[in-house]
């Protein structure tokens, strides 16, 4: 069955599913913030005027390059090219209704100023002073979220779903039982629901996997997936530079899975891509190869990026903190993960539990056929070689915390491989999977609430997100909200319409995966 056949197939499933993710990624309405700002004001740049510079808003963000006396994102400009349809319809109907501009102003925090109403002028900005945004950048900034980051990983996790879906050989529960872990019980949650790069360039890699692996074999009038494929590497790379190793992976595995002519096709599919970033390099940095952190502004930043853009050799005990500390452990964020890792291990090793029996069929080689169809233990070291690479990577990054963030925000692209893992776990051990499967929902939910950008200090858990949340406090700094606020619902009580519509999603994907009833032979005597 095509691609297209089992999306049709799985339609019952595939619309509450993807429904409610884009919904719940876009109850979360993060505030403004460097990281944001900067992917924004090029947007904005773009569609308003059709250049790279961001002198207009530079003073939004410190992520920022400078060069030749202009201002630039020192972003990979994936995510922002992406929500440029979106933001261009916005921005000319803004002008047609005669609506205000995204705009901001900077107020001093000096009693004696802020008393006389002082403002300050961005060109002037000082230590201490504070951006204010108007109702327009605010909302701009969300929509261009909402049309790419959150739409994009609806997308993934219908392909995370279809991966499982064949993984488990076609227990649709448990497939959508992993799909909806890796969805509301991991950071993916919380980088789905920001302007960010890290869930975007993860849910490409993602989509590009499932159409590699889910093609059918002898296809060969079928050339659109491999194009498909190739142009979601590209996009992969657009968003986040360093997924160009990944990239180099997958396009190795489906040259082994898939053959030279349909790897040909998918290099086709990422060339215009490629071309695309090397344009935009040359406009903007005066060179195909030269990126936004050759002229990174701010002196701090530019120091640790002067060598190697910050990369060093891995340290292990920095590789201990990312999975396991309180400050950005991604372990202690979401537990569930650790269940992952080891089915992961434990598919490579092939190391089945009599849980898992499915896979065996006593009338045929059951290896042999498996490895055909549904290549797992290839994906099992594809995976962990992915995560190695992003664990080792994010342990030699001189900034490893990511800054204010939730969790090891470099390692984001690495976690739908990692929940490759979750379908062995959840059939081995079930109920220690469920126990931690729930407290890993209800910690990344109660974090995204409050903190989806986290302090650079203590536990975002217990020393910011819970008293937070608890409080009803909305703060500017690292501060968060949703649309339960907006409405007027105050501490835990704003996160209830986000609870209702998971209520209903699971209704309706109980009903349409109840297991067909088995016909039975009737052989009463009014039968015969």
């Amino acid at each position: 069955m095509g691609i297209a056949a089992r999306l049709w197939s799985e339609r019952t499933v595939l619309g509450p599913l993807a429904l409610a993710a884009f919904v719940t990624y876009g109850y979360f309405v993060s505030p403004p913030a460097w990281n944001q700002n900067s992917r924004f004001a090029l947007t904005r740049a773009l569609v308003e005027r059709g250049s790279a510079t961001i002198d207009d808003a530079h003073a939004t963000t410190g992520d920022k390059s400078y060069r030749d006396g202009h201002f630039y994102s020192d972003k990979a400009p994936g995510t922002s090219m992406l929500a440029v349809p979106g933001y261009a319809v916005v921005h000319k109907l803004s002008q047609l209704t005669g609506g205000e501009p995204p705009g901001f102003e900077v107020l001093s925090t000096k009693p004696a100023e802020l008393a006389a109403g002082v403002r300050v002028d961005p060109e002037d900005m000082r230590p201490g002073d504070r951006l204010v945004y108007n109702q327009a950048f605010r909302v701009g900034l969300y929509l261009c979220r909402l049309l790419t980051t959150s739409l994009v990983a609806a997308f993934g996790l219908v392909a995370l779903y279809l991966l499982g879906l064949r993984q488990t050989a076609g227990d649709r529960r448990a497939a959508l039982w992993v799909t909806a872990t890796y969805g509301v019980a991991t950071p993916a949650l919380a980088y789905s629901s920001v302007f960010y790069g890290h869930q975007l360039c993860a849910d490409f890699l993602l989509i590009a996997l499932a159409l590699i692996v889910l093609t059918r074999e002898r296809a060969s009038a079928t050339w659109w997936p491999a194009l498909a494929a190739g142009a979601s590497l590209g996009w992969a790379v657009l968003c986040e530079y360093p997924a160009a190793i990944p990239v180099v992976m997958l396009t190795g595995f489906a040259l082994w899975h898939r053959g030279l002519r349909f790897t040909l096709q998918l290099i086709l599919g990422g060339l215009p891509w490629a071309g695309l970033l090397a344009l935009y390099h040359l406009a903007a940095f005066g060179g195909p190869l030269k990126t936004g952190y050759d002229f990174v502004y701010l002196p701090e930043f530019a120091e640790g990026m002067r060598v190697r853009y910050g990369i060093h050799a891995p340290d292990l005990s920095v590789t201990h903190a990312i999975l396991f500390g309180r400050y950005r452990g991604l372990l202690y964020l979401s537990p569930v993960l650790l269940l992952a890792l080891w089915g992961l291990v434990m598919q490579l090793r092939r190391a089945l539990p009599p849980a898992l029996a499915f896979f065996k069929d006593p009338q045929k080689d059951p290896e042999k056929d498996i490895e055909r169809a549904y290549p797992r233990r290839a994906l099992a070291a594809l995976a962990l070689a992915l995560v190695s690479y992003y664990l080792l990577l994010n342990s030699g990054y001189y900034m490893w915390d990511g800054g204010a963030a939730l969790g090891p925000r470099h390692c984001v692209p690495m976690l739908p491989f990692l929940a490759l893992g979750l379908a062995p776990a959840l059939r081995a051990v079930p109920r220690t999977y469920w126990v931690l499967a729930g407290i890993s929902a209800l910690q990344i939910t109660v974090a995204t609430a409050a903190a989806p950008e986290a302090p650079r200090f203590g536990d975002p858990l217990y020393g910011f997100a819970w008293p937070r949340l608890l409080s009803g406090a909305i703060s500017n700094y690292g501060g968060a909200t949703n649309l339960g606020r907006l409405l007027g619902l105050p501490g835990p009580l704003s996160l209830a319409p986000l609870l209702a519509l998971w209520a209903w999603a699971g209704l309706q994907l109980h009903a349409a995966t109840r297991p067909e009833p088995t016909p039975t032979l009737d052989t009463s005597a009014d039968a015969t």
